[in-house]
């Protein structure tokens, strides 16, 4: 006999973005599901979000006597669905004199792959992409050099975005490992700088200086004098329910509706973890789910987010599995991610070391759109990994480190959680 436990996947890349996991039937399995929004946000309340900003002036008032504007929008690893977003955004643009023609959307890729015609339909709607100048960012090509933030960041940036006379940006704000929370200025770095920018900006994260997750960290804080130097005129930040849809939208300046925005994330993002102190009841499993950010595995590290948040939950022994859907595989990205980029070397140090720290612990992967190749070019060799799930928790390894009928905590979205 087995049970069945229920879990999101694969956004983007399934109509019903749900995925089965089974586990035999004598198994405790304990889901920690965020605390969610059952709110509705329909289009009036974008509107009206987009009418009323936090700090800033309206859209009216910021395109009175301009002539041209940019829209910067995540890219496809990111899980916000911004077609009805962008579509308000081109009326109000327009009621203020500014023609589509003028009207530029801006893919905010940093170091990630371009986006294609069909990520564009998916992520802004086949209206938008049929009618509009859509450009991915290209962090080599394009900029401007604008020296460098206090921290002595060197700052350079999309040219078309810098010489814009009106700047907006959407963005999704969810727990992030480098600067507390995504959304706000980050969709500008790294979203739309040079590869310089964002060597720095990444290589002092993995160094571990002024980084973590659910607050505003000193990496945050240069981020945002990157933005204030270099303009974002109107930001739109959104918060995500488990299914993708928009649990809350905050407009305007761009450190006042983000941090808005954080004050509702931190309650829709919520999870509730028990305090275990005695080994004996701790659980012998967790399972960390890595949806929304689940494209690809170059995501995958943000699952040790709310690892180590609840390790001190789990056994000292016990086992840890990340699963993900990754249907575009291995993933992309030009500085972490690719044999001989800049922080390659460096990152797969932090692993390591993150495996280390954790030494006790058996940690394995699980996706049916993965290699072995894939993973240990993430990962560790020691990082077990099945394409089938079943096959996985029947493996040896991870059946002698467990009791007859283990407890396993299960986070189906690992990524956006909070505790």
């Amino acid at each position: 006999m087995v049970k069945s436990v229920q879990i999101p996947w694969a956004a983007w890349y399934q109509e019903e973005e749900i995925h089965k996991l089974e586990f035999p039937d004598s198994w405790d399995i304990e889901i920690f599901n965020m605390n969610g929004s059952d709110k509705i946000i329909t289009r009036e309340n974008i509107i009206n979000a987009i009418k009323n900003p936090i700090g800033s002036p309206t859209i009216q008032e910021i395109a009175e006597g301009k002539k041209n504007a940019v829209i910067v929008f995540e890219d496809i690893s990111r899980p916000t669905k911004c077609e009805p977003i962008c579509e308000i955004l081109v009326k109000e643009l327009n009621s203020a004199g500014i023609k589509d023609e003028n009207i530029t959307l801006i893919a905010a890729i940093g170091s990630h792959r371009p986006m294609n015609r069909l990520d564009f339909i998916k992520k802004i709607g086949k209206s938008m992409v049929d009618k509009f100048n859509i450009e991915n960012h290209h962090p080599y090509e394009n900029l401007v050099e604008l020296g460098e933030s206090n921290r002595g960041t060197p700052i350079s940036l999309n040219k078309t975005y810098y010489e814009a006379d009106i700047k907006i940006a959407i963005s999704t704000v969810i727990p992030h490992p480098l600067a507390g929370f995504g959304g706000g200025a980050k969709i500008i770095l790294p979203g739309i700088c040079g590869i310089e920018t964002l060597a720095a900006n990444h290589k002092a994260a993995l160094e571990g200086k002024g980084v973590g997750v659910g607050f505003i960290t000193d990496l945050r804080k240069d981020i945002e004098e990157v933005c204030q130097r270099v303009g974002l005129d109107f930001s739109i930040n959104i918060i995500a329910k488990e299914n993708r849809e928009i649990a809350g939208i905050f407009t305007g300046h761009f450190i006042d509706a983000h941090r808005k925005a954080i004050e509702l994330g931190k309650k829709v993002y919520q999870t509730e973890i028990p305090k275990l102190k005695d080994e004996a009841n701790k659980f012998d499993m967790g399972i960390f789910n890595l949806f929304p950010e689940d494209t690809e595995l170059s995501q995958s590290s943000k699952g040790t987010n709310i690892f180590m948040q609840a390790e001190s939950t789990l056994k000292e022994e016990a086992v840890v599995i990340f699963s993900t859907a990754s249907p575009e595989g291995r993933g992309y990205h030009s500085l972490l991610g690719e044999s001989g980029a800049q922080l390659y070397e460096q990152w797969k140090e932090t692993e390591e070391i993150f495996m280390e720290f954790c030494e006790d612990k058996t940690f394995a992967l699980y996706s049916p759109n993965l290699t072995r190749s894939d993973v240990t070019h993430y990962w560790s060799e020691d990082m077990l990994f099945s394409k089938s799930f079943s096959e996985l928790i029947a493996n040896s390894e991870i059946r002698q480190k467990l009791p007859e009928t283990p407890r396993v905590a299960l986070f189906p979205t690992s990524i956006q959680l909070l505790i």
